[in-house]
């Protein structure tokens, strides 16, 4: 633990408030979306790229019931989910809806719609899908093959030996590109980039609970092993928040929270 952290906390929020006559009234609205930094985050040079399509919604599914219902389920099998099912947790939290030509908008919103986070995926056992780090590719909607090989045993170190991300289906690891928010909001991005991961979270676990799937989010990490892994700075391009998903038995919620 930092021996200063109470003040170097106290400092940030102070760093990144308003009071009256701070701003430029209107300042925002003069943003010009053709110079900010690039909206999406594309590798070069990967092992290689599946294509995910518009995946298959169920015939219906009720909201109501979903909000009423949603837990945090942690007790999973061995089951693999399908490359279905995790094509549509993917669009739940990062799909296209709409193109306004200067920018897009998704399934969760963002701060100037300015979308910062980006899903790396840890796979474990999914349908077709060989077990490894994979990115997302939003704009083609498109999974990127990163390093191949189980890394179960990592994701469990890289949490302090949590379980949930040892026995996971996959682990959705989110990070934040800084400077997408921060070209515009300066320090308040650094506000902006938390609450944008965490609209993406909500609609893991309500997409997820509507597919009968479990799902827990993880604050727990270490990130400078996280950042390395995922070969990230950690400063512009950072970890912001994990969570791990997989199928459970269905039963009472209290079976299907945590591992006995």
């Amino acid at each position: 633990m930092h021996p200063d952290w109470q003040r170097i906390c106290n400092e940030f929020i102070e760093a990144t408030s308003y009071a009256y006559g701070e701003l430029e009234k209107g300042w925002s609205s003069k943003y010009d979306y053709s110079k900010r930094p690039k909206p999406y985050l594309t590798y070069q040079n990967t092992l290689f790229t599946i294509p995910l399509g518009q995946p298959e919604f169920p015939d219906s599914i009720n909201l109501w019931n979903v909000l009423k219902n949603r837990r945090s389920k942690r007790n999973f099998t061995n089951e693999p989910i399908s490359l279905n099912e995790l094509n549509l947790l993917l669009w739940g939290t990062q799909g296209i809806t709409a193109d306004l030509g200067d920018y897009q908008l998704r399934t969760v919103p963002s701060a100037g719609a300015l979308y910062p986070i980006e899903t790396y995926l840890i796979i474990h056992r999914v349908e077709g899908l060989e077990k490894g780090l994979y990115h997302l590719n939003v704009k083609d909607w498109s999974l990127e093959g990163l390093k191949m090989g189980d890394f179960s045993s990592f994701s469990y170190e890289v949490t302090e030996e949590q379980e949930v991300a040892k026995r996971a289906a996959v682990n959705f690891v989110w990070t934040a590109v800084v400077n997408r928010t921060r070209h515009k909001y300066n320090e308040r991005a650094y506000r902006y980039i938390w609450w944008d991961v965490g609209h993406i979270a909500q609609n893991l676990h309500l997409a997820g609970n509507g597919l009968g799937l479990g799902v827990c989010t993880i604050g727990h990490w270490f990130d400078k092993e996280m950042n390395q892994f995922l070969g990230i700075d950690g400063q512009e391009h950072l970890s912001v928040l994990m969570a791990a998903t997989g199928k459970v038995q269905g039963k009472d919620w209290l079976d299907d929270r945590r591992p006995n």
